[in-house]
């Protein structure tokens, strides 16, 4: 990169159809794709250099300057258009929280900002710099749209956005403010006609293919019957029914914060020969089953889909490269050890599925369905009774402004389902954020210790070594 050139980041002129998807699940006001994150500071950050930041943070990465621009139809793949009426004064705001400044009131706080929609006409993000918390900290709350990056996207652009340094770095790449893109809606239909006649030869190769593979009938055919097997498991048509007591959904979102020493999940992790994420899915799935324990309710398995990263090393570093894995969360295995074990192996057969990427597979096709159609495709995602995903953080000491990032607690979009589960590790914490439908999670309070209480015993199994001879274990963020 020469030195006034701005990122490789978000460079995309179009939404990929799984970007499109996203974007359109918003014609459904119960499946918003608002994606949100809470820094906490240890300090106040300079207001003027904050400001300053986010300018020089859109220039090095303008698709935080860019809005959607749809076809007059809202079918296929919208375009991003740098706004030429973008402005910082509406985007970054200030505000303080009116009470005792408790880690509960500024999750109460921000559940609010993330259920009230983005404004479609702007970039699809805001930002806020909540002062008022204990022992003089603050916080930095940013919503944003699921359609301009997955988790593994946003923490690139964090970690390349946010200062090494407490104090201003001088001669930073300065790249000009990029100019504004007047583009029309009939423009974009245009160019996703060109697109559709482009596909052409690729749908007609295709099909070449299919006919030549009938030289070998055989292969072909179980070639076939792999792949049409594997589609229900993909699509949820097979996954276990979900939990009577997280049956109910509604529009109200609900935030807890946990967070846990990442050493400890590393030792539970290599004492059974797990990845760090089976460990995190058997903390989780143990928290559900304590809390329907306590709630009088038994259930052996629930629905539970985790995001599996598609992103390959030569894709754009924005936008959305995923697919869909789904796992019946063993909630009827009390031990620890076996319960992490089963999910390992049912991550592992997720991952290998002949139609794991169907979706992005479809989305070409998806993309023309209008968006109230796509509401109801979207919509399947209410059968799971938890979503998860687990995103690599950034490993050393971030600041913003002059203040040091403490803590980074990710608040996924609720698309139907009961809890969305995010962890991301912030330097050598793993810091946890759920997003609960407050109809299906009707005693947050319990669920919460129930929560700590899932990870605890699996943490527990671990023997003390030499990077964890006295246990921390989980704690709720409060």
């Amino acid at each position: 990169m020469s030195e006034d050139q701005p990122l490789e980041w978000g460079t995309e002129q179009h939404m990929s159809p799984v970007d499109a998807l996203m974007w359109r699940g918003d014609t459904d006001r119960r499946l918003r794709g608002t994606i949100s994150m809470i820094e906490i500071y240890d300090c106040e950050p300079d207001w003027d250099r904050l400001i300053a930041a986010h300018d020089w943070g859109s220039r090095m990465a303008p698709r935080f300057r860019s809005r959607v621009v749809d076809s007059p139809l809202h079918t296929g793949t919208p375009s991003w258009a740098v706004d030429p009426e973008f402005d910082l004064h509406y985007h970054v705001r200030r505000i303080r929280l009116p009470g005792d400044g408790s880690m509960g009131e500024l999750l109460s706080t921000c559940e609010q900002l993330a259920m009230t929609a983005l404004d479609p006409a702007r970039p699809p993000w805001e930002g806020y710099l909540i002062t008022g918390l204990a022992d003089g900290k603050t916080a930095y709350f940013l919503k944003a749209h699921h359609a301009l990056t997955d988790g593994l996207g946003a923490i690139l652009a964090l970690a390349q956005l946010h200062s090494p340094s407490r104090e201003p770095i001088p001669n930073k790449p300065q790249p000009p403010a990029p100019p504004p893109t007047e583009l029309s809606a009939l423009e974009v239909l245009a160019r996703q006609v060109g697109e559709e006649i482009r596909r052409t030869p690729y749908r007609a190769g295709v099909v070449l293919r299919g006919a030549l593979a009938l030289t070998d009938p055989k292969h072909a055919l179980s070639k076939v019957l792999r792949y049409g097997r594997s589609v229900p498991r993909v699509a949820g048509l097979v996954s276990p029914p979900g939990s009577p007591l997280l049956a109910e959904r509604s529009l109200s979102w609900r935030f807890l914060a946990f967070e846990v020493p990442f050493v400890e999940l590393k030792a539970v992790a290599k004492s059974m020969k797990a990845s760090i994420n089976d460990v995190y899915l058997g903390g989780l799935i143990g928290g559900f089953r304590i809390y329907h324990e306590k709630m009088g309710e038994q259930v052996d398995a629930i629905p539970v889909a985790i995001p599996i990263s598609v992103r390959r090393p030569e894709d754009p570093e924005g936008g959305n490269r995923i697919a869909v894995g789904r796992l019946a969360g063993p909630m009827g295995i009390d031990d620890p050890f076996e319960r992490v074990l089963t999910i390992r192996e049912q991550v592992r057969a997720a991952r290998t599925e002949p139609a794991v990427d169907i979706f992005n597979t479809l989305g070409s096709v998806l993309a023309w369905m209008p968006g109230e159609l796509l509401g109801q495709f979207s919509g399947a995602t209410s059968m799971n009774d938890l979503q998860a995903s687990n995103v690599p953080g950034i490993p050393w000491e971030t600041f913003v402004a002059g203040a040091k990032v403490e803590r980074l607690f990710p608040f996924g979009p609720l698309p139907g389902c009961a809890v969305m589960a995010t962890m991301i590790t912030h330097n050598a914490t793993a810091c946890l954020g759920m997003n609960c439908d407050a109809a299906s999670i009707s005693d947050p309070e319990l669920f919460a210790e129930c929560i700590v209480a899932g990870f605890d015993e699996v943490l527990a199994v671990a023997e003390p070594t030499g990077d964890v001879t006295d246990r921390v274990g989980m704690r709720r963020v409060v």
